[in-house]
């Protein structure tokens, strides 16, 4: 019976362990409809979003681009864990405007207006039309001749030719400060054409991975593709640090500015190893900026803008105290005790002279002597 009882035991466990993975899985993977109102003026309207235990959403800042639709609303699609968000506008230029970070209930679908103040109102309750059903899609990047105008992208499924748009030339592609289009298509779809000038030239078809991809065109419409940013193909380099005594467990943060790419999923980064009078992280080559931190996150530099593609030392003082540099500092030199000063004999008497005098200061020097021979002699007791 006692046998049957932990059979029994270690099958629910089991099965509370199971459930308990699947709902973090169907968690992670399972998506709820943000829809966002914005004042007059905010243009190309992104959102970022996060959970409390800093899992970002998205890969960098600004985030997710919003869909337009009708009643003057946008709308994307976030995961269910997440927490918190962000409204923002204006491609995370210098220019650009954002709300504060807004709490959410995590799973539940939420609409957000944002006044002109800046400030968010939410609701949990529907606020405009229906929302788009979600589509999973993953994101293309075209660099193309500087002649070509209007970029657009047409993509379909072979050999049933469903057609991911509604008509030729396709879907639009947003520029880039780096001169990359962006846009993105269905997962379902494994051919893709690049086109551009209202579709007057074209890319021959391109068989394709649905997977985050880069179409490099050149001006005799040939083209080279890859699944790698070519931007980011640097080799790693190794951040070394030196931190104050009392910064424990420190990490570092890193990323590429402007874009915002993180280098790590959620704050405050990965652990530094100790290695002799150093800490050190490997990191992607293409990051540059760094943030050192420690406690936890609770204590850090500032943004350290730094070259791409160089190993890093960085010298820690105080939170607002470092110092980079790209080769090792030299060790600081031991410190030496100061020379004693070579004594030196009384000056012999000038002839016909007397010798009181220095027998006086000789008298006067071996008192001074014994005196401190005497403090001496106590400074060790």
């Amino acid at each position: 019976m006692k046998k049957l009882l932990a059979l029994l035991l270690t099958a629910a466990l089991c099965f509370a362990c199971f459930s308990v993975a699947v709902f973090a899985d169907e968690e992670k993977t399972q998506m709820i409809p943000v829809a966002v109102k914005v004042p007059a003026g905010w243009e190309h309207p992104c959102l970022w979003a996060w959970a409390d235990d800093g899992t970002n959403a998205f890969a960098a800042w600004p985030g997710e681009e919003l869909t337009a639709m009708d009643g003057g609303w946008y709308y994307t699609y976030v995961p269910a864990f997440v927490q918190n968000l962000i409204v923002n506008a204006g491609n995370g230029t210098d220019n650009a405007v954002q709300t504060e970070a807004v709490p959410v209930e995590a799973g539940k679908a939420v609409w957000v207006e944002v006044s002109e103040d800046k400030t968010a109102k939410i609701s949990y309750e529907a606020q405009s039309g229906k929302i788009p059903e979600y589509v999973e899609t993953f994101v293309v990047h075209a660099y193309v001749p500087l002649s070509w105008k209007n970029v657009n992208m047409w993509a379909w499924s072979a050999p049933d030719g469903t057609n991911a748009f509604a008509a030729w030339p396709g879907a639009a592609m947003k520029e880039g400060e780096d001169g990359w289009f962006t846009g993105k298509v269905p997962v379902w779809v494994n051919s893709l054409i690049i086109n551009g000038n209202e579709g007057s030239v074209q890319t021959k078809d391109i068989s394709i991975e649905a997977k985050e991809l880069w179409v490099t065109v050149y001006e005799d419409l040939t083209y080279e593709l890859s699944y790698e940013d070519p931007a980011k193909k640097a080799e790693d380099v190794t951040v070394h640090a030196k931190v104050p005594a009392d910064w424990e467990a420190p990490n570092c943060w890193a990323w590429s500015a402007p874009d915002g790419t993180n280098a790590f999923e959620s704050w405050p980064g990965k652990a530094l190893t100790k290695n002799g009078d150093w800490y050190e992280i490997t990191v992607p080559g293409w990051i540059n900026s760094v943030i050192i931190n420690a406690n936890e996150g609770k204590i850090q530099t500032g943004d350290l803008s730094v070259e791409k593609g160089k190993d890093l030392w960085i010298v820690v003082t105080d939170p607002d105290n470092a110092v980079v540099t790209y080769e090792e500092p030299a060790a600081e030199p031991a410190s030496t005790e100061p020379e004693t000063a070579p004594a030196t004999e009384p000056a012999a008497p000038a002839e016909g002279g007397s010798n009181t005098g220095v027998i006086v200061g000789v008298v006067v020097a071996i008192v001074v002597a014994a005196a401190v021979v005497a403090v001496i002699v106590r400074k060790k007791k």
